[in-house]
């Protein structure tokens, strides 16, 4: 699974799209016989593997899966347009973000009712902490159910590590221990650029510090993940950003803006001792050939807490979905078990549902080094308690974007003061919340 951020489906809303929620009164409750299409963004591998888990799945449920290529160049817009012509799937891999979009405009199932029926198929106590509220709205109703699941944490190479006299990250490293070692592995063992590069804006993003701040003891930047209604940025929140914005200028960090282009290739062949990213990146670096010892420790922790991401995409289905038990007993098949045939053959990401994720996790485990501490960081990371969201969910969120762009990116990045550019930023995202209310 590739992480993506899809389009927020503007196009969508931009051709004056207006299906209603249909309610379940003259939807079919027959699944004897019934065809269930689905469509997903994943590689050929994945998609692969899908398609040879659901037979199994057909031949002992009477049910008839089809699955509708989608280009990974424009899902998005061929889901826009799939949903425009009334022609969906039945369900569709959709990313928080999407969901909380489409549901808002009336476009997506409902499987709250399905969710909360433990016969059915799925415990909803048995989801990771924190990924069922991805995809609830703010009047408490399901849109979505949470499936392959993303991790961050910090790739290392241990060979620089020892070259610089410094011990491997462990499940309990902090943030001020990251930062001495993006310090410490600067320039050891002949490389050059940053000890620590970014593949993923996350970690210096406004949510990365606000994940700051809630570990060492301070406020969350945003009240409520979903509705939220106050922005603040706490001391404790500043203080990261200075840390942060201290080591970009110091040239062990790179800044908010980096072109990450070359950070995977740059990695695999050595050049940097710690890459931050998320688990999915393990498939790429040893394909291109890691001929050494490195490994993926997780998020840090702070002085008062470890947080750690939250992170799933899912699958949704149309508001005009016409059978909605055989698709909800075909998504609860892969949820529990077809995932696990999946991620035993091509292990991308752990599974939000955690009794699906066991193939994962075991492939990862039998191979050893390197990819068993990318399942240990990925368990470590599900099973957390405290959370934080790694993406703005409110319809502001476009919007704000061009905030962190003009105020918080130059900030941390060393080209503006810290303290007025995490103020400028505030401010924005502030007037965005207001003007909605």
């Amino acid at each position: 699974m590739k992480r993506r951020t899809l389009a927020l489906i503007a196009t969508v809303a931009a051709a004056g799209l207006t299906l209603a929620g249909c309610s379940s009164s003259g939807q079919s409750d027959s699944s004897k016989g019934a065809t269930v299409s689905y469509m997903t963004w994943e590689s050929t591998d994945t998609n692969a593997a899908l398609d040879a888990t659901f037979k199994k799945f057909t031949k002992s449920d009477d049910i008839t899966m089809a699955r509708q290529d989608a280009p990974n160049t424009d899902y998005a817009q061929k889901l826009a347009s799939l949903l425009l012509a009334k022609k969906a799937p039945d369900f569709f891999w959709c990313s928080t973000t999407q969901e909380q979009n489409l549901a808002a405009e009336g476009l997506l199932f409902d499987w709250t009712s399905y969710l909360k029926d433990k016969s059915k198929g799925l415990d909803e106590k048995s989801f990771a902490p924190g990924a069922l509220d991805l995809f609830t709205s703010t009047d408490g109703k399901i849109y979505g159910i949470p499936t392959l699941a993303n991790t961050y944490g910090v790739f290392y190479n241990a060979a620089i590590f020892k070259a610089a006299g410094v011990p491997l990250p462990t499940q309990d490293w902090t943030y001020d221990d990251m930062l001495a070692d993006a310090k410490a592995v600067t320039g050891a063992a002949g490389t050059q650029g940053p000890g620590l590069v970014t593949q993923w804006p996350l970690l210096e993003s406004p949510l990365g510090l606000s994940a700051y701040s809630v570990a060492n003891g301070g406020k969350p930047l945003l009240d409520k993940d979903l509705g939220a209604k106050k922005v603040t940025a706490s001391p404790q929140l500043r203080s990261g950003a200075e840390k942060y914005a201290d080591a970009v200028k110091a040239g062990s960090l790179t800044g908010p803006t980096f072109d990450a282009t070359n950070s995977i290739a740059v990695f695999s062949n050595g050049g940097t001792g710690m890459m931050f990213g998320g688990q999915w990146l393990a498939q790429l670096i040893k394909p291109n050939g890691a001929g050494f010892d490195w490994g993926f420790a997780p998020w840090p922790a702070g002085t008062k807490e470890n947080v750690q991401p939250i992170e799933a995409n899912g699958v949704c289905s149309p508001a005009s979905l016409k059978n909605p038990d055989a698709t909800y007993q075909a998504i609860a098949y892969m949820e529990a078990t077809g995932f696990n045939d999946v991620m035993s053959k091509v292990p991308v990401a752990p599974i939000a549902y955690t009794p699906g994720s066991a193939g994962y996790f075991k492939n990862l485990e039998s191979q050893g080094g390197a990819l068993a501490t990318i399942g240990a960081t990925a368990k470590f990371e599900l099973a957390a308690k405290n959370k934080f969201v790694t993406q703005l969910l409110d319809p502001w969120a476009t919007k704000a974007g061009d905030v962190v762009t003009a105020s918080w990116n130059p900030a941390l990045g060393g080209t503006a003061d810290v303290a007025s550019g995490i103020s400028s930023t505030v401010k924005g995202i502030q007037s965005l919340i207001d003007t909605q209310h």
